[in-house]
């Protein structure tokens, strides 16, 4: 609770009037640019008569002394214009300006981030009223400590949420609603402590998933597929349409647009998987391949897209406990199997790196054009196992 307790004759003296010639309320608050305490004086001799300046200053020094309380600094407003506006305020319209900037996805993951530090700020004794300058280095410093404890978190998750507070609090600065990033100087962990905890799925793993979902969850499977065989990023696979998807030249079109490097690429559907890509409904070119389908465990294709956690939700919650998997077979663990089997196939890096969408390659992808052909060793490479499929 310390964090936000402005204590009075510390981060300021609380307003007192001084009668005389003029009659003047006085406070003293601590300059954000010295960190020493500084008088701040307000003349009310033009308010009349001298009963209506009394009642007027009393009022007066009770609204800047609950201003006060709540970390308002009228020297940081000199600094910042607009460094006056609530914290929780200040956020929302972060989020409401990156909302017509931004990816759905994007804007999930924002909007969780930020939930997560408002609820930390409110445990915190963080009041709704309190300004955005309130939020200084220690908070920020605090903040992220009581990330580094919770064993839920992983490296990984701890430089994304720093990555993303400095990008919004940068946004801040930028508008003028603070003077200075406080998660500036705090640095990333060692990229040691960020490595993968995954591994790729065994023959006989993938040919038992690959059994269940095809009688379970044929659509669920088609996303694994797209993960497995084409190579395509969640995110990506969550905003693709049913137009994306070209049967007669098994390809999968990934747009620049959805795609995390920013560039069109083409995804070879192999043989092999094509069939179950044919038992998907195309019939609505503008829909989601995948929709969203509130409440349930539906992934067939609808007008709305859903939001690439339910893949991973999926994954944890049916995925896993009925498979009987630990924590190191992820979703993603697909993408890393495919490529492995691809290369034990012994398919040329050329293919492969198309195919992954690699940066290394990512220019070849521009010269590929909507006139692409599907890669033949791709199409005839036996990638799935037999797992007895009518």
């Amino acid at each position: 609770m310390f964090l936000f307790a402005h204590a009075p004759y510390i981060d300021y003296v609380p307003p007192r009037l001084s009668v005389g010639k003029d009659w003047v309320i006085v406070y003293w608050v601590k300059d954000p640019l010295t960190g020493r305490l500084r008088r701040v004086r307000m003349k009310v001799n033009h308010i009349k008569p001298v009963a209506a300046r009394r009642k007027a200053a009393t009022q007066m020094m009770a609204a800047i002394q609950s201003k006060l309380a709540i970390g308002w600094n009228p020297f940081t407003e000199k600094i910042a214009p607009r460094a006056g506006t609530e914290a929780f305020k200040a956020y929302d319209r972060f989020l409401a300006v990156k909302a017509k900037e931004n990816e759905l996805q994007s804007i999930h993951a924002y909007r969780s981030f930020v939930n997560v530090f408002k609820n930390w700020l409110r445990s915190q004794g963080f009041d709704e009223r309190t300004t955005i300058p309130c939020v200084t280095h220690e908070v920020a410093l605090a903040f992220m400590d009581s990330l580094e404890e919770k064993s839920s978190i992983s490296a990984r998750t701890w430089n994304n949420y720093l990555a993303f507070l400095l990008l919004m609090h940068g946004w801040l600065v930028d508008r003028g609603y603070i003077g200075s990033n406080p998660f500036s100087g705090i640095k990333r962990k060692l990229r040691h402590l960020d490595q993968k905890s995954r591994r790729t799925l065994t023959d006989d793993e993938l040919r038992r998933l690959l059994a269940w979902l095809s009688k379970s969850n044929p659509e669920y499977l088609c996303v694994c597929l797209l993960c497995y065989c084409c190579c395509v990023r969640p995110k990506e696979i969550a905003l693709l349409k049913c137009r994306d998807i070209d049967l007669e030249r098994q390809l999968v079109f990934v747009s620049g647009k959805i795609a995390k490097n920013d560039h069109d690429s083409f995804r070879t559907i192999p043989d092999q998987a094509l069939p179950f890509f044919q038992r998907l409904d195309l019939s609505h070119p503008d829909w989601a391949l995948f929709g969203d389908q509130p409440g349930s465990e539906d992934f067939r294709s609808g007008p709305k897209h859903l939001n690439q956690k339910k893949f991973s939700d999926f994954w944890i919650h049916r995925v896993r406990p009925e498979m009987g998997w630990g924590l190191e077979l992820k979703f993603y663990s697909l993408k890393d199997t495919g490529l492995t089997n691809m290369a034990a196939e012994g398919l040329p890096p050329l293919a492969l790196k198309q195919q992954a969408d690699h940066g290394s390659l990512a220019m070849t992808s521009l010269y590929i054009g909507r006139k692409a052909s599907a890669n033949e060793s791709l199409k005839k490479a036996e990638l799935l196992p037999d797992w007895g499929d009518d």
